[in-house]
Order: C-alpha cells, then sequence, then structure tokens
C-alpha cells in the first residue's frame, strides 16, 4: 500500500528481505490498514452489485492482502488482475491467494501498469498507496489515464493515497509509530523523508487530476491521519 507501483517513478526497494514482513509493517505504520482494503471491496462490489461476472483491476497489488476481503462478498464468478513491478511480493501475494483459494481466479503480472498486455476492458479498479510516489502533477494525471484507458465506462475507482504534509498531524503519526515500538533513529528518518515528501496538496488538486482523467462525483471512503481512500467512477 504504501510503496511505488507507478509507471513514472522508481522502482523502491520491496525485495525478499521486506516482502514478507510488509503487511505487518504496514498495519503499523497505518491505522485502519485492512479496514482500508475491506472500504475499497465494499465500494467496488457496491457499486458493480447484482452482476454475477465482473474483471476487477488492482494496480499495486503488494502482497493481495487487499484482495482477501472480496471472499466475503459472495462473487464467486469474479475474476481479478494484479499488477506488480516486485517479484518478492507477487511471490507472497501467489501463496497468499492460493491459501485463500483466490489464485485459480487471479491473473498476476510482474511489471508497471504500462506493460499489461492489452485486453477487454475492466468492470472496475483500485489503486492503493501508489499515486502519491509518483513525481509532478503531469506524471499523476498520466497514470490515472493509463488507468482509465483500461476501463469500461461507468467504472468505479478506488483510490487510496497520501493528501497534505500538515506538520500536526505528522507528528500524530510519529508519536503513534514511537508506541509501537519504532525505534528513534527510524523515527527520525522518517520524519526527514516525511519533510521531503511532496504528495498532492488537498482533496480539490486531488479531484482535479481526476477530472482531466475523465473520473467523476468523487467520495470520500476512509480517512487515516494523511492517508485518504476515495471512490469516483470513470466517465470518458
Amino acid at each position: 500500500m504504501t510503496h511505488d507501483h507507478s509507471t513514472h517513478a522508481p522502482q523502491q526497494g520491496f525485495g525478499a528481505d521486506r516482502a514478507p514482513h510488509y503487511d505487518a509493517q504496514a498495519a503499523v505504520n497505518l491505522a485502519g490498514y485492512g479496514a482500508a482494503y475491506e472500504l475499497g471491496v465494499s465500494a467496488l462490489t457496491a457499486q458493480l452489485d447484482g452482476q454475477d461476472t465482473a474483471s476487477l483491476l488492482h494496480v499495486g497489488l503488494g502482497t493481495g492482502a487487499e484482495l482477501v476481503p472480496y471472499l466475503r462478498f459472495n462473487v464467486p464468478g469474479w475474476r481479478f488482475t494484479g499488477v506488480e513491478p516486485s517479484a518478492p511480493m507477487l511471490e507472497v501475494a501467489r501463496k497468499r491467494l492460493e491459501a485463500e483459494g483466490l489464485l485459480a481466479r487471479t491473473h498476476l503480472h510482474e511489471g508497471e501498469l504500462r506493460t499489461l498486455p492489452p485486453g477487454p476492458p475492466f468492470d472496475g479498479v483500485q489503486l492503493m498507496g501508489v499515486l502519491h510516489h509518483v513525481e509532478g502533477e503531469e506524471a499523476r494525471v498520466e497514470l490515472l489515464r493509463e488507468v482509465t484507458r483500461r476501463l469500461k465506462p461507468g467504472a468505479p475507482l478506488v483510490l487510496g493515497c497520501r493528501i497534505g504534509n500538515d506538520p500536526e498531524l505528522t507528528s500524530v503519526e510519529l508519536r503513534r509509530l514511537r508506541a509501537y515500538g519504532v525505534a528513534p533513529e527510524k523515527l527520525e528518518a522518517r520524519r526527514q523523508a516525511m519533510a521531503k515528501m511532496q504528495p498532492i496538496e488537498s482533496d480539490a488538486a486531488l479531484f482535479a487530476m481526476f477530472a482531466r482523467a475523465g473520473l467523476v462525483a468523487p467520495k470520500t471512503l476512509f480517512v487515516s491521519l494523511q492517508y485518504k481512500v476515495f471512490l469516483a467512477r470513470f466517465q470518458p
């Protein structure tokens, strides 16, 4: 959720040493980690309710944790495509989805989204923790357009990303991490890294990018400090 899956930013270090521990670390880094995934799936299934079959694209699949909530929603005819540039993360996803009985209906693609071969348009898409790693508004809009080029008209999109860089909220975030036992030197490194971030400035700035990519009617699904999840719809 917090790492780079974009077509416009360098791949970050999510190798074999980190991949097996990613979910545990992410649950500390983001309060409500599991709820964000569950609400994303809740939104997609609500938007497509009644469809016996559907094809969903998940960009930045990571360890595959974001697909597991589908098991609660009684959608056995739905199929998934997960795009993930990190081979170790994708291997964790493969094992998890096999254990959960989801692998048989999931196509896993190792690489960036732009390397996914063309195919029939998707009924819906989810991008969690991807967009804020892309540098610059134009590159962010281009990633959104790369997504919408692969969607059916009217398809729902769920997107989670960091919004803003408020020092007071950053202090809240770091204080929570301290309570979870994160070492002082790691906290300081995180503070410095966050100070250098160029996040999406506001909800309004994100919605303006949505509009440029043909995404309309955005609604907020989830907020955890400076991480937010939104629902929108593709309208060419």
